[in-house]
Order: structure tokens, then C-alpha cells, then sequence
């Protein structure tokens, strides 16, 4: 059975937990809750921490002589040099972090789209950026997993998110525990899922390796960064299909013509969006154990925890034919 890491999440605290909201509400998020036995959450809400009550007044991000100032319009109160200060000691005490999970539309903890006014009341949007606290984390932590609650209910960015988190938890545990022999697990384990994201960035991160000469903090650096680099945007269909290619070849002396013939059918039905690609992950699971060889073994067949895939028709057992 594989084991996988705990992710360290930082997320936004009205999220589920605490109703510290600036209406005083608590907002739901399925990712949060589904998320809560399988990672350690760092709770944070920048308005409460630099004291702010629950609920308060709104407050808004205006530009001002190409300025950015945090303020809240029914006090005139500026409190961009309160939110710098806590951002800035925020981010020097977190010392260990594999992902966030923000609230949208906060002009503080939010990472898109956010409103920027031209002034502190009945003034135009002049244009979108980040929160306050959420730039600063951004700039601190390049390619990492970020994302809001809201899109994390699209089925295909949470799959994405999820991959990013744990394949981050497990380059943090890989930097404890740092051998060549670490290292190269860590590669095999991924070769096929780093394949489909990227061909080019995985073949830097084997070469890292190769010759075995090169000191393993010096590795571990390099491959990190790779990593961010690597997990940006998730794989376009022809890559996943080019890395399910390659991983049935790692076994395809085991398997029948039948079988070859019955795996490019299923790959012709996804490359025809016909199927999921999910199914032809099934399918390759099934090929791995007719093989002998343990599936769980490959992250792109098992990324994640099976408890945090979603259902796949939650109207399933549903009744569209009672009557009345």
C-alpha cells in the first residue's frame, strides 16, 4: 500500500472554519472539507490579524500615482503599511508550506481578478490584479499550487491542484531525507506523470542524476526548481496520451497483441474526447497488475489519495422516472 505524504496547506480561514468573513458568515468549500483528514492546515485571515473585527466594514485596493494603498472607505483609514507588516512576518514564519487555497474576490487574501479603484469611494475600477496578502505569497512562492476555492469546484483544476500539492509534499520530504538513491526513486516513481507534463523539463530532471557526480544539495536545488517550472499548467490531451504510450511500453512484454490492440482502441476513443482519460488510467492499473508490477507504485496512476476523487454522477441512484 502506498503511502502518501501530508500535505502543509496554507488556507484561508473563512473557509469552512471560522466565521471571521467581513459580513461575520463562514463560506463552504468542498475542496477544504474533503481535503481536512488528509493535510495540516495553517489557518489564516489577514483583515482579523491586523485587527480588524468580524464583521466590519468593506475595504478596497485603490491606485493612487501609480501607488497602491489598502484602505477601507466608510473610516478613511489606510491600512496598507498593517497588512505589509503582517504579510511580510507572515511569510518569514512559514517555514514549511507545499500549498494555499485562498478566498476569491478578497482585496486581501485574494489571487485573481481583483478590483483596484481609482479612489476611495465612488471611483471606476481601473483595473484587476491580486490581494494584498496573496501578491506577496505569490512572489515568495513561484509555481507552487495556488488556488481559489471557486475554481477549485472545476473538476479538471482541482485534479490539477491535487497532483501539484502532493507532488510538492513529496519533493519536501525528498529534501529530508536527501540520497542519490532517494532522488532516483522519486524520478522513477514520476517519470511517466512528469512526462506528460512536460518531455523536456522531465529529461533535465533524470540528467540531474546521471552522472552521478554532481553534490545531492546541488540536485535537490536544481530539481526543485525544475519542479516549478514543470507543474505550471496541467498536461494537454496528445501529452497524456504520449506518456500513457510510453508507460505501456515499460510492460509490454507481458501483454498480448490483443491487449495492444484493445489499449490504442481506448486511446483513440480519448484522443476522439469520448472517453476520460481516467479510463485509461483503469486500464493501465489493470495492465500493471496482469503484469505483476504494483500500479500505486506510478503517480500518474495514482497522484493522489482515491478518497479525494470526486464521483463521477452524483445523480447516479437518483429516480427521473417517479412518478408525481
Amino acid at each position: 500500500m502506498r503511502q502518501f505524504p501530508r500535505p502543509i496547506v496554507v488556507v484561508s480561514r473563512c473557509l469552512e472554519f471560522d466565521k471571521v468573513r467581513y459580513d461575520g458568515q463562514v463560506i463552504h468549500s468542498r475542496i477544504v472539507r474533503d481535503l481536512e483528514p488528509f493535510v495540516d492546515y495553517i489557518k489564516v485571515c489577514p483583515e482579523v490579524e491586523i485587527g480588524l473585527g468580524v464583521p466590519r466594514e468593506t475595504i478596497r485596493i485603490v491606485r493612487k500615482d501609480g501607488s497602491y494603498r489598502l484602505v477601507q472607505p466608510a473610516t478613511g483609514e489606510d491600512l496598507t503599511d498593517r497588512m505589509n507588516s503582517f504579510t511580510e512576518g507572515f511569510i518569514e514564519d512559514l517555514r514549511e508550506v507545499d500549498g494555499f487555497i485562498f478566498k476569491s474576490k478578497s482585496p486581501t487574501i485574494g489571487l485573481r481578478n481583483i478590483k483596484v479603484y481609482a479612489g476611495v469611494e465612488n471611483a471606476p475600477v481601473v483595473e484587476r490584479g491580486t490581494g494584498f496578502f496573496a501578491g506577496k505569497l505569490l512572489a515568495k512562492y513561484p509555481g507552487y499550487p495556488l488556488e481559489e476555492e471557486d475554481r477549485l469546484r472545476n473538476t479538471r483544476i482541482r485534479q490539477h491542484f491535487l497532483t501539484h500539492l502532493y507532488t510538492f509534499a513529496d519533493m519536501r520530504n525528498l529534501r529530508k531525507s536527501a540520497s542519490l538513491e532517494n532522488v532516483q526513486d522519486f524520478l522513477n516513481r514520476n517519470e511517466f506523470l512528469f512526462l506528460a507534463y512536460n518531455k523536456d523539463l522531465q529529461k533535465k530532471m533524470f540528467g540531474l542524476v546521471q552522472d552521478g557526480t554532481k553534490p545531492i544539495d546541488n540536485i535537490l536545488e536544481e530539481l526543485a526548481s525544475l519542479l516549478k517550472q514543470l507543474m505550471v499548467r496541467p498536461p494537454v490531451h496528445q501529452a497524456n496520451i504520449e506518456a500513457a504510450r510510453a508507460m505501456l511500453q515499460s510492460i509490454a512484454a507481458d501483454l498480448s497483441e490483443t491487449e495492444h490492440q484493445f489499449f490504442e482502441a481506448m486511446l483513440g476513443r480519448y484522443e476522439q474526447n469520448k472517453i476520460c482519460f481516467s479510463t485509461v488510467l483503469e486500464l493501465l492499473k489493470l495492465y500493471f497488475l496482469i503484469s505483476g508490477k504494483d500500479p500505486a507504485y506510478h503517480t500518474l496512476l495514482l497522484p493522489y489519495p482515491e478518497d479525494l476523487i470526486l464521483e463521477v454522477d452524483e445523480d447516479r441512484d437518483k429516480d427521473f422516472w417517479k412518478q408525481g
